[in-house]
């Protein structure tokens, strides 16, 4: 028995001593959980100094309030949740698979000819030469049936002038950012000496009429909308390229006069295109030339010191895209010195080059910035030529233009840039969509919903201890009827992890959107908007939302948006009132990724590649390279 009681008694000690441990970890984890409403409001003087918190609208870019969401519009709409994150997003690249371009059921069809029969044979073969795209073999097919089986691409037993037109224009398209090789017919060896390399045979000649038309529709396909689908290479691309009609483009094709006018016609119109197809041309001429004036070797120079040769460092690091041209700009006087910006810059060059992040112009960084980096850059220019390809084919008169990378936006009033401000996108984890959409509504002044996330994580400990904290900083709490009721009138302890009340933050200075909200409904809920935070603009890496894009100067952009004079826009947001203006015409909105873009003088700039889609464009490319290689088995060349 005694032995029994010893038992019992060491139980209840053990017990006692995990509860108290318990009720420790849970006043500790609500200790952590203080410090949201503080970093706001301050912390009275008599509290203990803590562990700064990360302010939430650095955590946070916008939330869906929890009692529901009103039409846009409506002064009260509820903003979207935090983007719930992918990670990276980039997808390992998988081809489209490739079918048969045959129709066995073409067998108990007639030919009036040799030739005819021949391809009519090549077309109902159980094993073709070609294989193609499953989008595109049927358009193919039904051409030559309705074609009654006739070539499409020979004189005889040549090549037309037409099949050579075509091989002339697709063997220059590393012109633009694209490979000759992938447009090059199953069979042919090369562009040269076309008609040498054919023989007479009708079922040969027919095999190169079959595959010179899956070429040179796979052609157009691709000059006028890309060689990938770009959703196939992140998960945060909404994009839909805007190319040419299968049908349409191989009646062109097979009938049109024009066609060397046509293939022209399907290239982006852009002028930062054509900027970008310059500068390739340039950079692959020069391609054995070093790109930069040599930095000369000499001591290294910290933060805060000069060295003469600091200004050709910081137009090199300017020029490679670790700079913004507004951080390079700096006094004459000063211009020998290595400032607190560039030395940022030089840590993440010296990031991007694998070397330890110092911010020091030391040996190795100066043998870094002087390796020529004319093939880095040609490489980017390819990725960018292909996103170029993506972009809607009209733009607009008058549109929007977020540019990730480059972390600011422009308005565009007929080829001309009227405005630009510095922006804030979504972390690498949280990245912002690249897509496109129209502006239709400015609020000013919104309310904020704080997000479910937030009450539960951050303030129901709070609350449970001090049910009236809510009400001291001027939150409205919204009970599942719609109705506002008193923080303090509620028992925050009886609702578990997932209270039913809604918390929104009404309009100010500090809500978390600002003075103003720019909406363009989309379904990854993304808009524009204000931000409290405005030091974070000094930033020369702007990456601090879940998904949405702050704007630095959001008067300067209603101003331009709504076309009022600025001391309405001023009148109307220290109205303090929320209101909601709806746009008499939408504009169109381009959220986009490019880390090359031309400047407004023509210069080519670049940007980081912070979310790593280059990269994946890479690995894409080579996957493409691989698989071409792997096809290309046959000839039709003479022995």
């Amino acid at each position: 028995m005694v032995h029994k009681l010893l038992l019992k008694l060491s139980v209840a000690v053990i017990a006692a001593s995990f509860a108290s441990q318990t009720v420790l970890a849970d006043t500790s984890r609500d200790e952590k959980r203080k410090g949201f409403f503080e970093s706001l409001f301050g912390t009275p003087s008599n509290k203990k100094k803590r562990k700064t918190i990360v302010p939430w609208w650095k955590e946070d870019a916008g939330t869906t309030s929890l009692y529901g969401r009103n039409n846009y519009g409506n002064e009260d709409y509820n903003d979207p949740e935090p983007i719930p994150g992918k990670g990276m997003g980039n997808l390992p690249y998988v081809p489209p698979k490739l079918v048969a371009l045959s129709d066995p059921s073409f067998s108990n069809l007639f030919a009036p000819d040799v030739q005819s029969q021949a391809i009519l044979a090549e077309l109902s073969s159980q094993k073709p030469a070609t294989r193609v795209a499953k989008e595109l073999r049927q358009p193919i097919l039904d051409l030559y049936r309705n074609a009654g089986f006739k070539p499409l691409w020979l004189t005889g037993d040549a090549p037309s002038e037409r099949a050579l037109a075509i091989l002339a224009f697709a063997s220059k398209v590393n012109e633009d950012g694209l490979e000759p090789l992938a447009y090059l017919p199953t069979g042919l060896s090369s562009f040269s000496n076309v008609t040498e390399q054919l023989s007479t045979d009708a079922l040969d000649l027919a095999k190169f009429d079959v595959a010179m038309t899956a070429a040179a529709l796979k052609l157009v396909r691709e000059i006028s909308g890309g060689q990938f689908e770009p959703n196939s290479l992140s998960r945060y691309n909404d994009i839909s390229p805007e190319r040419v009609d299968a049908s349409q483009a191989l009646r062109i094709l097979a009938w049109s006069p024009f066609l060397e006018t046509y293939l022209n016609d399907l290239l982006p119109k852009h002028p930062s295109y054509g900027l970008m197809k310059a500068e390739l041309a340039k950079l692959q001429a020069k391609r054995l030339k070093p790109a930069y004036e040599k930095i000369a070797e000499g001591n290294p120079v910290e933060a805060g010191k000069s060295d003469r040769r600091i200004s050709l460092v910081r137009d090199r690091m300017q020029d490679m895209g670790f700079l913004d041209s507004e951080a390079s700009q700096v006094d004459p006087e000063f211009a020998d010195t290595l400032d607190t910006g560039l030395s940022a810059a030089l840590k993440k060059f010296q990031k991007s080059v694998k070397l330890r992040q110092t911010g020091i112009l030391d040996l190795a960084t100066v043998k870094n910035l002087n390796r020529d980096t004319s093939q880095r850059d040609i490489q980017r220019l390819v990725y960018n030529m292909e996103r170029m390809r993506w972009l809607p084919k009209n733009l607009g008169k008058r549109f929007v233009f977020v540019n990730q990378p480059a972390y600011n936006v422009q308005v565009m009033d007929r080829g001309n840039e009227v405005w630009r401000s510095k922006v804030i996108v979504g972390k690498p984890l949280n990245q912002t969509y690249a897509f496109h959409d129209e502006m239709e509504t400015v609020v000013f002044n919104p309310s904020w919903g704080v997000p479910q996330s937030i009450i539960v994580n951050e303030y129901l400990g709070k609350l449970r201890r001090d049910p009236s904290y809510l009400d001291r900083q001027g939150f409205k709490v919204i009970a599942p009827n719609g109705k506002v009721v008193s923080s303090s009138s509620i028992n925050w302890a009886a609702y578990g992890s997932r209270p039913p009340f809604g918390v929104q933050q009404p309009p100010g200075k500090g809500n978390a959107l600002g003075e103003l909200k720019f909406l363009f409904p989309n379904s990854h809920d993304i808009y524009m908007h204000d931000t409290p935070t405005k030091n974070l603009f000094a930033e020369s890496t702007r990456t601090f939302s879940h998904g949405c894009i702050r704007v630095e100067n959001p008067r300067e952009f209603a101003e331009v948006i709504l076309g009022w004079d600025r001391k309405k826009i001023d009148r109307e947001t220290d109205s303090r009132k929320s209101q909601s203006v709806v746009l008499s015409q939408k504009i169109p909105v381009h959220i986009t990724y490019f880390t090359a873009w031309p400047d407004s003088t023509g210069k080519m700039n670049y940007f980081n590649d912070v979310y790593e889609r280059d990269e994946a464009m890479e690995k894409a490319l080579a996957v493409l390279a691989s698989a071409r290689e792997a096809n290309s088995t046959q000839k039709l060349v003479q022995n």
